[in-house]
């Protein structure tokens, strides 16, 4: 019955019904459609109609899948995103004319010192295209870049599938970050003295191995962490108030810490720099949009940009 009702099936429909699965809300899928309400509720009634289900049913807050519907929406999302790459490449891109939102997954961090460059850029050459930032889980980041949810992720390591096509936008190196008048920041700054410290620490990737007690730890230390944060905001205000050191990239203390306020020391041992690297779903590769916007970001850091296999 269902085979025979899936030529009643257009491709609108498809994205109704993704969309409020997406949203559990008919009124938001509208609005995200920018389309009427009724206009849902009518695609909605033909939906069920083909698939002899009700597909979506009211829950405490807004309405919640039926199991069919479960079933549906990861081949439904997975044929609009084929679709919409196969268009896209060939699609002709304007990007002083396109309206196009352009998605990333990025940490605060990530967001000062990549994406205000790139949005600075976009100003620069006029362009129109809207840009939006998701930080997702590292877990989500492969289906999101697969599904077309967003489009770049940028991340400071590794990350644990492959296949992506990915790009170094920038090394940074270490230093080391305390308030001004700090009793530490008037003395010969040793090993010694940077153990001696208690330690202001920001991850905001609970797998990723840590590079400072990485690097301590091959030298057989362990320093005191005392204030452990996911988020960047609250650094200057915690460091301005107490005696302890932060350890962090030096694009951190020039979007971060007001200069009179604070000293950034050479840090007193070897480790790595962080490294900042872009990444994409190769799908994607060859669309006109995606392309451009991957040069704009060369242009912005076009010291470490490269290309590497996924």
């Amino acid at each position: 019955m269902v085979l025979r009702n899936l030529a009643k099936l257009d491709l609108n429909l498809l994205h109704v019904f993704e969309a409020v699965y997406g949203e559990a809300s008919i009124t938001r899928a509208a609005e995200t459609l920018n389309v009427t309400q009724p206009a849902v509720s009518n695609s909605l009634a033909r939906l069920r109609d083909i698939f002899g289900d009700q597909l979506f049913v009211r829950a405490r807050q807004g309405i919640a899948p039926t199991p069919l519907a479960e079933t549906l929406i990861g081949p439904v999302r997975e044929a609009l995103t084929a679709l919409d790459r196969t268009l896209a490449r060939h699609e002709r891109f304007d990007p002083l004319a396109s309206e196009r939102i352009v998605s990333f997954s990025m940490s605060d961090y990530a967001e000062a010192v990549v994406l205000a460059p790139f949005v600075g850029e976009l100003n620069r050459l006029g362009s129109r295209l809207t840009v939006r930032n998701r930080f997702l889980a590292e877990r989500d980041l492969f289906p999101g870049l697969a599904s077309g949810e967003i489009d770049f992720a940028v991340e400071s390591h590794p990350l644990a599938e492959d296949g992506f096509g990915q790009r170094l936008l920038f090394s940074d190196e270490f230093v080391c970050v305390m308030r001004r008048g700090h009793p530490a920041a008037t003395e010969p700054f040793t090993i010694e003295r940077y153990m001696a410290l208690s330690h202001l620490h920001i991850s905001n990737r609970p797998r990723f191995a840590n590079l400072v007690d990485g690097a301590l730890a091959r030298m057989k230390l362990k320093r005191q962490v005392a204030v452990h944060l996911e988020h960047c905001l609250a650094a200057a205000a915690i460091l301005s108030r107490s005696d302890l050191c932060l350890t962090i990239p030096t694009s951190f203390v020039r979007h971060f810490l007001p200069e009179d306020g604070f000293v950034a020391l050479p840090r007193p041992f070897r480790m790595p720099p962080l490294q900042t690297w872009l990444y994409w779903h190769p799908a994607s590769e060859g669309s006109p949009a995606h392309d451009w916007v991957r040069g704009v970001l060369d242009d912005c850091f076009p010291d470490a940009c490269r290309d590497h296999s996924g």
